[in-house]
């Protein structure tokens, strides 16, 4: 659970673009017609998949075909629940990543948006490009942390969103701070 401060508000959600989803999903869809080709050739060549159990007939091919389609049916499941649990959060003070790594596991980086130092999206190729999806990478001030989101769709508008949100921040924070000088004033 993802919590904010109370004058926090989000701005944005961005998820992964729809055709990563079908890109890691194509070869999922490709295995399920590999039973129908087995039992094509299992026809063709006439081959038997049957088998007798307590005077019942069981076909091997059908419990075999099962199963395997059960465990494409997880891995389509697996592939779904990554892609739905990856998310940009972009809020009035925060960047929030969330990626999903398996079905038990998940890695949630937070970092405040004063704290961005360079913030690069790019479209790399003729897919990327017309489908309008890309990486951004987001560098903060630590040492070696550098955020790589990659997918998201219309990068240049994400990180248009983010530079916005960090100068608006900026402003306020600039109006809130009272220089040394006019707080000896104050205090006189």
């Amino acid at each position: 659970m993802i919590r904010l401060a109370k004058d926090e508000k989000i701005i944005s959600i961005t998820r992964k673009h729809w055709f990563i989803l079908i890109k890691e999903t194509l070869f999922v869809f490709l295995l399920l017609l590999l039973p129908f080709f087995i039992a094509l050739a299992g026809k063709i060549l006439s081959i038997e998949y049957t088998f007798e159990i307590s005077g019942s007939t069981i076909t091997l091919f059908v419990i075999a075909s099962s199963i395997f389609l059960l465990l494409i049916w997880m891995m389509f499941f697996m592939i779904w629940t990554d892609y739905y649990l990856d998310i940009l959060i972009l809020t009035n003070k925060h960047v929030i990543d969330v990626e999903q790594k398996g079905l038990f596991s998940r890695e949630l980086s937070a970092f405040r948006l004063d704290k961005i130092q360079d913030v690069t999206a790019e479209s790399n190729g003729m897919i990327q490009t017309f489908l309008s999806f890309g990486t951004i990478h987001i560098q903060t001030a630590g040492e070696d942390q550098d955020f790589i989101v990659r997918g998201i769709p219309k990068p240049f508008e994400v990180k248009h969103n983010m530079s916005k949100q960090q100068d608006l921040l900026m402003d306020q924070l600039r109006t809130v701070n009272i220089s040394p000088e006019s707080l000896k004033k104050l205090r006189r």
